[in-house]
């Protein structure tokens, strides 16, 4: 995976997706953190973002997406874990395969990486607008995919 750090500065190169079914958005959690984001991961070397999103959903709940378009890039820059982090990512919406057991899941269901550590929701529009989303502009993102105006952007995000 494509991560550096250097004293108390991270970099990561990430690729994330946006997956929508049903007015229903797919975020994961971990058991420590009280925030939801994307499902996704880090990139490896030679591997193009979007083989990486597929091998990530693959890793992470055994199955094998459709990757639809780019949505963003986004250059994020936070802190977390006591690190200061510089990430570059990769945002795309991607679609399971029709009739796929995931897409009728309901309330929260663990992945299968990391020993079950990251948990996945479907959540609504109205469920959206009460949580904990990084990065933060991801809400109205996935509101301009759900209505149909997303369009292809860079973002720097400082803090």
């Amino acid at each position: 995976m494509i991560t550096f750090t250097e004293g108390q500065n991270k970099f990561n190169f990430r690729v994330a997706g946006i997956a929508v079914h049903r007015d229903r958005i797919l975020l994961h959690t971990t058991l420590q953190d009280d925030f939801w984001n994307l499902p996704g991961g880090r990139v490896e070397f030679q591997e193009s973002t979007d083989q990486a999103l597929i091998r990530e959903i693959r890793e992470e709940l055994g199955v094998d997406i459709q990757i639809d378009k780019l949505l963003y890039v986004n250059e994020d820059f936070f802190e977390y874990a006591r690190m200061k982090y510089h990430e570059i990512g990769f945002y795309f919406t991607f679609s399971f395969p029709e009739g796929h057991e995931i897409l009728d899941r309901e309330g929260e269901f663990p992945g299968i990486e990391d020993g079950g550590r990251l948990i996945f929701k479907w959540f609504t529009i109205e469920e959206l607008h009460g949580l904990s989303v990084y990065p933060v502009e991801l809400k109205t993102d996935i509101l301009s995919v759900i209505d149909g105006s997303a369009i292809l952007k860079h973002r720097i995000h400082h803090p």
